[in-house]
């Protein structure tokens, strides 16, 4: 087996092919190599565009083509918490190919992807309304502010933990956060510290701040969804 041109012989031979002043013979005489490696160089830069022919694979063809893994991988940047059958699921929609889950695996690890912790992010969120808010905040001194802590319980649709996105880069969850009827757990806070420990009474001295009548109190905690008659008695 005649040993391999190196590097630069090959280098010569494509910009002697590329040039067209010379002939196969005397290209092969520069080069110091036979006539037949000038033909098989020429064939393969009209047919690869390189001096080397691509190799041939062995083994059976992979069944997710490089179209399909870039579709995938495009859905998954919108939709990272996919689970694998979902992805086969998805690939059969789209291309009508039957790919088996560990086919999936296989070749997003080859491309780089791997499943790590999503960031959710609200659909809701909104930079118009975070400023106005502030603005409106910054008609009030520190000490006009109580807040109650959003720690509680509520029966919000459940989010995937977990999601698919490129080496060094975090998945991120772009969904509407849907939830129920909120229980606050935890209590008022003000620039002094805690307000209130029981929210009950947080509510009682709310609806004594708010005015001399009791009605226009309760008529502001009744829009907003909160029931106050059971907290009435209490304080």
């Amino acid at each position: 087996m005649a040993p391999r041109l190196p590097p630069s012989k090959l280098h010569l031979i494509r910009d002697m092919i590329e040039s067209q002043s010379l002939g196969t013979s005397k290209m092969a005489e520069e080069a110091e190599c036979s006539q037949a490696t000038i033909i098989n160089i020429r064939a393969n830069l009209r047919q690869f565009g390189s001096v080397h022919a691509p190799p041939t694979r062995i083994g059976r063809r992979r069944t997710v083509t490089p179209l399909m893994i870039e579709a995938l991988c495009e859905h998954l940047s919108e939709k990272p918490g996919l689970y694998l059958d979902e992805m086969a699921v998805f690939l059969w929609d789209e291309f009508r190919t039957l790919v088996t889950t560990s086919s999936i695996r296989r070749a997003l690890v080859a491309k780089s992807w791997s499943k790590k912790s999503t960031r959710q992010q609200a659909r809701e969120r909104d930079a118009d309304l975070r400023e106005w808010y502030l603005h409106n905040l910054s008609d009030f001194q520190s000490y006009q502010l109580v807040y109650v802590d959003e720690s509680g319980c509520d029966k919000r649709v459940g989010f995937r933990r977990t999601g698919w996105s490129p080496f060094g880069v975090s998945p991120m969850q772009v969904s509407q956060f849907h939830r129920d009827q909120r229980y606050q757990i935890l209590p008022a806070y003000s620039q002094d510290g805690i307000v209130f420990s029981r929210f009950d009474a947080f509510l009682g001295w709310c609806i004594d701040m708010v005015g001399a009548k009791e009605e226009s109190a309760r008529g502001h905690f009744r829009h907003a969804g909160l029931k106050i008659e059971e907290v009435l008695k209490d304080c």
